[in-house]
């Protein structure tokens, strides 16, 4: 596991909460099944949605643990924090999101076609409201804080026609430009895949806003990650509706509904959000 402080903070948590429960966690912070990573089973459809990824979330491979056994897994944190709400409340989501207009559908893992051939990009979490608005969701842990390769790119595929343009989105459209050509880089954000769940989004759901939600660990690199998407933030276009929130801040919200479960108000603190001393 490579990176910082802030990952180090991260992972030194997580085994300790592991720790705490009499878990075993192998070198790489692997739990030995999905299910000791979860405060409740999966839903039927995150079981479904997860079951059906790419990425080999659920299942082992060969000598590849299933993704979602690690304790590092984003995935695995999204679950936790919203699973047993979209079963329950999906009215609480929205909320917690600042979202006004009724939810009627929230959805994990959902797939937002590109238009180009391979796999579409894939957001953790999909909220759609009863008057046709969408609001997509990409959920960040540890990710940014890894060390990553510094060059990026898109496939060619991408620039074949202005499709970002195509959607209504000009500014998106330079910043892609941008990116492929050198001239900008971010080395926190991964703005090509936002950039690609923008062009998703737009070509699905009109009227949809796409949102950036990520761990803060009030260590450096989280401070030049908010920089960052701030700065993302002023590059796109305003009718994209970019913003990022930080998990800490929607668990907050979701802790104070009226129909939060105590346990999982506990589980949540006693992992990721420990209670800040005065």
């Amino acid at each position: 596991m490579n990176g910082g402080r802030a990952r180090r903070v991260v992972d030194d948590r997580q085994r300790e909460w592991a720790a705490g429960l009499g878990l075993e966690v192998d070198a790489q912070g692997y739990l030995p099944t999905v299910d000791e990573n979860l405060f409740v089973p999966l839903s039927g459809q995150a079981l479904s949605a997860f079951g059906a990824a790419a990425g080999q979330e659920l299942y082992d491979s060969g000598h590849r643990p299933a993704k979602m056994r690690a304790l590092h897994s984003s995935a695995v944190l999204v679950c936790n924090l919203f699973d047993c709400w979209i079963e329950n409340d999906h009215g609480a989501v929205g909320r917690a999101f600042g979202i006004s207009e009724r939810i009627r559908h929230v959805e994990l893992e959902a797939k937002l076609p590109t238009g180009l051939r391979g796999t579409p990009p894939t957001l953790d979490l999909l909220l759609t409201g009863r008057w046709g608005r969408a609001w997509a969701v990409e959920s960040k842990f540890t990710e940014p804080l890894a060390s990553r390769p510094a060059l990026e790119r898109f496939k060619g595929a991408y620039f074949e026609e202005r499709l970002w343009t195509g959607q209504g989105l000009p500014r998106c459209q330079k910043l892609a430009e941008r990116l492929q050509g050198g001239e900008k880089a971010f080395s926190y954000l991964d703005a090509f895949q936002l950039l690609k769940h923008a062009l998703g989004l737009k070509r699905n759901h009109g009227r949809g806003q796409l949102i950036l939600l990520w761990f803060d660990t009030g260590e450096r690199e989280s401070q030049e990650l908010a920089r960052e998407i701030d700065e993302f933030a002023a590059s796109v276009d305003d009718a994209l509706g970019f913003r990022g929130i930080s998990h800490q801040e929607i668990f907050g919200r979701l802790a104070a509904e009226k129909g939060a479960r105590r346990d999982y108000v506990d589980y949540m603190q006693a992992r990721y959000f420990p209670k800040r001393g005065p």
